[in-house]
């Protein structure tokens, strides 16, 4: 299987990238600073290019298999970072009838089957103060997925942390029972097996480690 991983040089899009590596898939990096991913491997093939440039994306996914994406905005970066990055992915699967996408998105994305509770509001709440045009990105991002005609998966992580990866972790929606953090490698490794289920298909799962 042939993988195309975009935000390849972020925390969890490099592990992305280095987990589908070990699993024997094929993998092209979409990075605007190719340096940064000090991955060499055999099967690994990286294209540079910003999240605009529409020929330079469809590009990364021909050929593609299913896409994935561990976008996401960085501490005094731009806020605008989900939706070009969605116009630009859909428009190059689109072209290459690439069908199957993975896209990480952050928990404080809600989704109707929720049940958050007071704590959860309460982080909803600061996140609409704190980061309300980071948070509206990635809300219009999502609709723009929600409303294509592809095979998604939207994998939602709440606080992610540079733990090793346990393996522990469980897929539903928020409620009580959701923890608040996640291991980056966890969230990578919940991606990844997306390719093989369906059983989130077109779904919207939140991922936390087991308390």
């Amino acid at each position: 299987m042939k993988l195309t991983v975009f935000g390849a040089t972020g925390g969890t899009g490099r592990l992305i990238v280095q987990k589908a590596l070990e699993a024997g898939y094929k993998v092209t990096a979409y990075a605007r600073t190719p340096s940064k991913l000090d991955i060499k491997d055999e099967k690994l093939k990286i294209v540079q290019g910003e999240l605009t440039e529409l020929a330079a994306v469809a590009s990364a996914i021909e050929g593609a298999d299913a896409v994935l994406s561990g976008l996401g905005a960085v501490r005094g970066g731009s806020s605008e970072v989900m939706v070009p990055a969605a116009k630009s992915i859909l428009a190059g699967m689109k072209k290459h009838n690439v069908k199957k996408l993975i896209w990480a998105t952050g928990a404080g994305v809600p989704d109707s089957q929720d049940q958050p509770t007071f704590m959860n509001k309460v982080i909803g709440f600061l996140l609409k103060l704190t980061a309300k045009e980071v948070l509206e990105d990635s809300l219009a991002g999502v609709e723009m997925i929600k409303a294509s005609d592809v095979d998604w998966v939207i994998a939602r992580g709440p606080m992610l942390t540079d733990e090793p990866g346990s393996g522990n972790y469980r897929a539903g929606y928020v409620s009580k029972e959701m923890g608040r953090v996640l291991s980056r490698e966890n969230f990578a490794d919940f991606m990844l097996k997306q390719l093989e289920s369906s059983e989130w298909l077109h779904k919207m799962p939140a991922i936390s480690d087991e308390k």
